[in-house]
């Protein structure tokens, strides 16, 4: 694997070259004067650009410095560690990367409003120079007067101050300019050096503005760049409000080489030819978001062209798939399940994407290849990212189970993250668990031959594994700086955990029910923030029976519950004695009791149910007959059973009545290892459970090669291995209230 080691990079602000090039590109201006973005803002001198008013509602009121005339903007997620004083609600933004795709040089016009007079605005920004003089604030009712700012850095942080030469910025709407240089990644022979490495394991040069190869089938290659903001990496790319409560809009543009292929989140609305060879490009006006999902990418691309009929009114869109030269049949398959994953969601949502084009960028230089990338692929909104290594097919050979999953798990996230989105990091399980848990669903509805619920019980029990270990962690975490490096390591309990919770409340309010939910989530919150306790709100108000206790027991503890069920016959009943307690484990601060669904099943055929609401350590349900007893008949929910020896005994009697179901038998099966592992049963027990339940040859393999593989990852001989590992530059904030 080659190494990359840390460049040097000298940290002056922006060089007289710099700023020759910048006003030779004028950003994006002509001698007749250009736009900034692609629209909207017109340019006067190339020292100093000269701004009209932003773009308004035409029958509402002139703006003035006051109160916003609009409808209120929902402000209820508070950002964490940038000031709540100042919101932004557009940028204009253009980039030029030199020759060399070694550095770039930036300018942004934002839209902001100042809610109350401050002593500086505050935007985070890492490794870019602000440029000296370049720094100025307008009023919206006077375009023409120019206030200078001054980029301060603060001492802690990524964060710049800028401040006025005296005073107080006033309550208002202002047009913030800024102009910057910043550094492309992957640009020298190497990044992470061992020293770095050892300080910071999640060491990367995948973010902000980095390079990528792409490589035709031949080998013949050339470099191409694309960007990546998750979680706060956008401030390397350019300086603003990079927290997921923060929502504006983006008009991108930008200046590249003439041959190449761009691709942004909006639709591309010029593509000008310039007389250095360059070309001048921009996109449509984003829908509000936050700004690590804008993205752009250009180079060399192939392109496969396709269109997505939207189902709930014929509409049609355009899909692309950008590969590297000679690749473009290579996306094929993965268009085809592109747009079979988009149907589903469209359906399944009823809410359509609010993009004009639906695009995936597809890159060589996987994170196999380079150290520490990272990820696999980014859910950027309208515009998705993914290494063309892990998800692209060669004619004639098969697709990967990891190309079929990370294709439908970056389209789940267009709605479950990008339509509705996180408020802060602790939460970032509301993006990854819903990803994980359709990225399966779609999987087995459309794909089975490479995912059934079979493998869900088998990935369930191996999250099962590590959340008895001494590094489990709860998949609601609450973060501080110990985690800023890897906050969401290990990622097994945000992807995988979150989708098995997700995965018991359907098997408790009903498929039914939780679309529905689902969908008053999407439509309440949409283009806004979520948390915990908005989705459980949300899946209240689709059914009659309480969730919130039941989410929060489950995401905020470690560990899982163990059940055990002694079922006893009196008269023409049966008495159905429940305890739980946690499965032995080796948790760090491990929970005791939790609030959760159960559901039995019993009667002469196995086919009747029961369901209610455990909270205590134990209790008793009666049931009609005199019956054996099954706890947890899908075989998918979060919790493991155990049976006294007479409840045992009339279960295995009954296993004819569920031998057709492949999952539950092997979900008995793993329960029976598990409590095997920590001497609950005997080996003859076990023995005598795997015997009557006569799993299939097939279903057996698996569970030896699942066996295996958490043994590799234990020793350390295997890592685990899920799209990304999500990284924070900085220092995480302790967040006080965890149930908001």
């Amino acid at each position: 694997m080659k190494k990359f080691s840390t460049p040097v990079f000298n940290h002056l602000a922006i060089t007289a070259v710099t700023l020759a090039v910048l006003t030779a590109c004028g950003g994006g201006g002509d001698s007749g004067g250009g736009s900034l973005g692609g629209a909207g803002v017109g340019l006067g001198a190339p020292s100093e650009p000269v701004a009209s008013a932003p773009a308004s509602d035409p029958t509402a009121k002139a703006p003035d410095d006051g109160a916003p005339t609009a409808a209120a903007i929902d402000r209820t997620a508070k950002p964490m560690e940038l000031p709540d004083t100042v919101w932004p609600s557009n940028y204009k933004l253009w980039f030029r990367p030199d020759a060399a795709l070694k550095t770039f040089v930036g300018r942004g016009d934002v839209e902001i409003e100042v809610l109350k007079p401050v002593d500086a605005i505050v935007v985070a920004a890492h490794n870019l120079n602000f440029a000296k003089g370049r720094t100025t604030l307008r009023k919206v009712s006077k375009p023409g007067e120019a206030i200078p700012l001054i980029p301060t850095p603060q001492t802690l942080g990524d964060f710049v101050q800028l401040r006025l030469n005296d005073g107080q910025i006033a309550k208002g709407k202002y047009l913030l300019h800024m102009e910057w240089d910043g550094k492309i990644q992957f640009s020298d022979a190497e990044y992470c050096p061992p020293a770095e490495v050892a300080r910071n394991p999640f060491c990367s040069a995948a973010t902000g503005v980095f390079k990528v190869g792409l490589s035709t089938p031949e080998g013949v290659s050339s470099d191409a760049i694309v960007t990546q903001g998750e979680t706060n990496y956008a401030r390397q790319w350019f300086p603003g409000w990079d927290e997921p409560a923060f929502r504006h809009t983006f008009e991108i543009s930008a200046e590249v080489p003439g041959d190449w292929k761009t691709v942004s989140n909006g639709a591309q609305i010029e593509a000008t030819k310039l007389p250095d060879g360059y070309q001048r490009v921009a996109f449509e006006k984003t829908p509000s978001m936050p700004m690590y999902l804008a993205f752009f990418g250009g180079g060399k691309f192939d392109v496969l062209a396709d269109t997505f009929k939207n189902p709930l009114d014929g509409s049609d869109m355009p899909l692309r798939w950008f590969t590297p030269p000679g690749r473009s049949d290579w996306a094929k398959f993965a268009m085809e399940w592109t747009k079979v994953s988009m149907d589903y969601y469209y359906k399944y949502t009823g809410i359509p994407l609010p993009f004009k084009k639906f695009d995936t960028v597809a890159a060589n230089d996987s994170y196999d290849n380079k150290p520490n990338t990272g990820f696999g692929g980014m859910e950027n909104w309208g515009s998705i990212f993914e290494f063309a290594d892990r998800v692209l097919t060669k004619p004639g050979d098969t697709p990967t189970l990891y190309s079929v999953t990370v294709v439908t798990h970056e389209v789940a996230h267009q709605w479950f993250g990008d339509l509705v989105t996180l408020d802060w990091w602790d939460n970032v399980w509301l993006n990854e668990s819903f990803a994980r848990w359709f990225e399966r669903r779609t999987t087995i509805k459309f794909h089975p031959e490479y995912y059934s619920f079979s493998d869900y019980v088998l990935d369930k029990h191996n999250v099962i594994v590590a959340d008895l270990k001494s590094t489990a962690v709860p998949v609601q975490r609450n973060l501080n700086d110990a985690g800023s490096f890897g906050f969401i390591s290990p990622s097994i309990f945000v992807y995988n955990k979150g989708s098995h919770v997700l995965e018991t409340i359907q098997n408790y309010i009903g498929e039914e029910a939780m679309q529905k939910g689902l969908q008053i989530y999407l439509k309440d919150y949409a283009f806004g923030n979520v948390t915990p306790s908005r989705l459980w709100s949300s899946l209240e108000k689709a059914t009659d029976k309480k969730v919130s206790e039941i989410g929060d027991s489950l995401i905020r503890q470690t560990g899982i519950p163990l059940l055990t069920v002694d079922a006893q016959c009196a008269g023409n009943s049966t008495y159905v004695n429940i305890t739980q307690e946690s499965f032995p484990n080796q948790n760090v601060y491990p929970a005791s009791t939790w609030t959760i669904p159960v559901t039995l099943a019993y009667g002469d055929a196995m086919d009747q149910r029961k369901t209610f609401v455990m909270s205590n350590n134990s209790t008793q349900v009666e049931l009609p007959g005199c019956t054996a007893v099954l706890a947890g008949p899908t075989g998918q929910d979060y919790y493991v059973s155990n049976y006294s020896g007479q409840s045992w005994s009339a279960l295995l009697a009954k296993a004819q009545s569920f031998a057709g179901n492949k999952p539950l038998l092997l979900n008995i099966e793993r329960d029976a290892f598990r409590l095997l592992s920590v001497g609950r049963i005997t080996q003859a027990q076990y023995d005598q459970i795997k015997g009557v339940l006569n799993l299939p040859a097939t279903l057996l393999a698996k569970t030896q090669v699942s066996e295996q593989k958490m043994a590799a990852v234990a020793t350390g001989a295997e890592k685990e291995e899920y799209p990304h590992a999500l990284r924070f530059q900085g220092g995480l904030k302790l967040r006080e209230n965890l149930k908001r």
